[in-house]
């Protein structure tokens, strides 16, 4: 029963093992724990790793030695708080998408890097203007480094323009795309961290929720033309108010 639960929180069989043999004997070894659980050492030390990240386990050194201990049950609370704060962040955009679904207009929503590389693949099909705002530093990783060059390369060879607003905090990327052919980038005057993304070319849109850490990320694609249209808008008046690296 506890251990079904705690999968139901996003822990793995291992974890939960290793969660409940540390409130069981309290701060303990790695070997101890291994002992506990009945888990080879390797997997420990994975699970240990996992859980310190999920602020499920604390770690202490006493006489050289390493001692790990579980957080209060209280703490697994903090997991469910989290689910709903990035909930949160997407609920406009998936009530947004339920609408437009009622009205039979395209709306999908993937999970995954994958359609993310084929809805720039996409937007070279297109050859319209392509417009990213609110991208975040940490998203040149989300499609990979490789895929993104080859883009670049293949949009240019057609003289396809793409235009991104990026954080504040990204001006070294925004030096380097803006050396590129047919590409402007610039950044939001405040140093505001988004983390879901926009981008709009011809009459499709894909809202990105990303995320720094390696979770998978979500994308809400949308293909219409009044709330493409809107979007354009929405880019072009933030275009005015962005500033380039140095302003």
């Amino acid at each position: 029963m506890k251990e079904e639960v705690l999968a139901e929180l996003g822990l793995s069989p291992n974890e939960s093992k290793v969660y409940l043999s540390l409130l069981e004997t309290g701060s303990t070894t790695i070997t101890k724990i291994a002992e506990v659980s009945g888990i080879h050492r390797v997997n420990v030390y994975d699970s240990v790793g996992r859980l310190k990240d999920k602020g499920l386990l604390g770690e202490i050194t006493r006489e050289g030695k390493r001692y790990y201990q579980a957080a209060p049950p209280e703490a697994l609370k903090n997991i469910l708080r989290e689910k709903e704060i990035r909930l949160n962040q997407i609920m406009p955009q998936l009530e947004l998408a339920g609408k437009i679904s009622n009205n039979h207009q395209q709306v999908e929503v993937y999970e995954g890097t994958d359609f993310l590389r084929n809805f720039f693949l996409r937007c070279l099909e297109l050859k319209a203007d392509i417009l990213s705002m609110n991208i975040p530093k940490f998203a040149l990783p989300q499609v990979g480094k490789d895929f993104q060059e080859e883009f670049h390369k293949r949009r240019a060879k057609q003289k396809q323009w793409m235009y991104h607003i990026y954080n504040r905090e990204a001006t070294e990327r925004i030096k380097f795309l803006n050396t590129l052919p047919f590409t402007k980038a610039r950044h939001l005057k405040e140093n505001v961290e988004h983390t879901v993304a926009t981008t709009i070319c011809g009459n499709e849109v894909a809202i990105k929720l990303l995320y720094e850490n390696g979770q998978k990320p979500m994308i809400i694609y949308i293909k219409n033309d009044q709330i493409a249209k809107a979007y354009q808008a929405q880019f072009w008046l933030l275009w005015e108010q962005a500033k380039e690296p140095g302003q």
